[in-house]
């Protein structure tokens, strides 16, 4: 069906571009030269001029205003949409933010500035909310602004134990918060607290992590923080356990089974992945292709075993491309050199200022363009086809 829809609206596009080129190339609003399957274009021409789209995003974005496509109604939505415009700016959004926030939600648009924004923006000000925790906020999750917040705002707060962290909240979060997800989210903190002896600081920040996981239905969340502690191994008194109920709450039994199945695969024992768990559940959220990557350059590549990879589970949170590949290279071409034989795990725990002042720094001039090609080689990933040789050589 999917398929169909597309075929559909790409041969809509096509008769569009070849009957109305001219109209196209000069954004004319004669409604007589419209395709009536497309928008009137004159909301097109209104954000392409007023806010610096392209004629493809002003396109899409303008099918999804609340408005019918003719000039009368386009003269109510143009000065309205000024109007918003105008406000936003007023309150510290640029015009990169509000293209943000009309690419995301382009009904604000619409919205009645009296009535609903200055109301709206004036409430979070009354919370404590800063100009630029406004901007930062709504940037984040425009639709925001149609919520009914006044009760919500201050229950929140009260739950989350000050503005900064409801600001975070609300940078992270984009669910639709109502009272009946506050009671959840309320239930699920005091299970934490007293059942299981969490201090409420903890909780607060794993909320702040993973929002969508504590605003589960009570018995939901239960069941998680009963899988924590008698499917993952992980104890409630450990540190860990916070991000048992992340993994969990955000990831399937199914896609967990997959990880596993590849850490199998690669030699590890039902020992070697519950340590892995246990130590680090986070490490579960990463996809299978990258985890298996990350699995063949340090296991096949460098040689690590599976027991001490469990116990050291920061390598396979470090970005292959980012870090553990440019790294290991420099240390290469280092050794190559004979001027350095460094080790690699400490070398990959290195601060990015660290490594260049220890690691690249001092052989400037006997490696010479080491710093050069070490930023270049961030990002590379071809690692399975190339040998520790050839490595060497591309470097030197």
């Amino acid at each position: 069906m999917l398929s169909i829809r597309c075929c559909k609206y790409s041969v809509q596009v096509a008769d569009y571009y070849l009957h109305n080129f001219h109209h196209l190339l000069q954004y004319s609003t004669n409604s007589s030269n419209q395709n009536p399957n497309f928008p009137n274009q004159s909301y097109t021409n209104y954000l392409i001029s007023n806010l610096g789209f392209s004629h493809l995003q002003a396109h899409s974005i303008s099918t999804k205003l609340p408005y019918k496509f003719d000039d009368a109604h386009f003269s109510k939505f143009s000065g309205n949409a000024n109007y918003v415009i105008h406000f936003l700016k007023q309150h510290g959004f640029n015009d990169t933010h509000i293209k943000k926030v009309v690419s995301c939600y382009p009904q604000i648009l619409s919205a009645n500035v009296g009535q609903t924004l200055k109301p709206k923006f004036q409430l979070f000000q009354d919370h404590g909310f800063s100009e630029s925790d406004l901007v930062s906020v709504i940037s984040s999750s425009p639709s925001i602004v149609s919520r009914h917040m006044d009760t919500v705002i201050p229950d929140l707060r009260a739950i989350l134990g000050s503005t900064d962290n409801l600001i975070k909240f609300f940078r992270k979060n984009h669910l639709l918060i109502g009272q009946s997800a506050l009671g959840n989210l309320n239930s699920n903190i005091a299970l934490l607290n007293k059942d299981y002896g969490i201090d409420i600081n903890v909780i607060r920040n794993g909320i702040l992590q993973s929002p969508r996981s504590y605003l589960q239905n009570i018995e939901f969340f239960k069941n998680i923080t009963v899988k924590v502690e008698k499917e993952l191994g992980i104890p409630r008194n450990s540190g860990m356990f916070i991000y048992g109920i992340r993994l969990l709450g955000s990831s399937s039994p199914k896609r967990i089974e997959l990880k596993c199945q590849v850490l199998k695969s690669f030699g590890w024992t039902e020992y070697d992945v519950s340590e892995l768990m246990r130590g680090n559940p986070l490490i579960f959220q990463i996809s299978e292709e990258n985890f298996r990557k990350k699995l063949k350059f340090l296991m096949t590549l460098l040689g690590y075993k599976p027991d001490f990879l469990a116990t050291h589970s920061v390598l396979l949170g470090f970005s292959l491309e980012k870090r553990l590949a440019p790294r290991h290279r420099v240390l290469l071409v280092l050794k190559e050199k004979g001027l350095l034989d460094y080790n690699f795990y400490t070398a990959a725990l290195k601060t990015e200022k660290q490594f260049l002042k220890i690691l690249i720094e001092p052989f400037k001039e006997d490696a010479t363009g080491l710093l050069e090609l070490y930023q270049s080689s961030r990002g590379y990933s071809n690692i399975d086809a190339i040998s520790r040789q050839q490595q060497c050589q591309a470097l030197l």
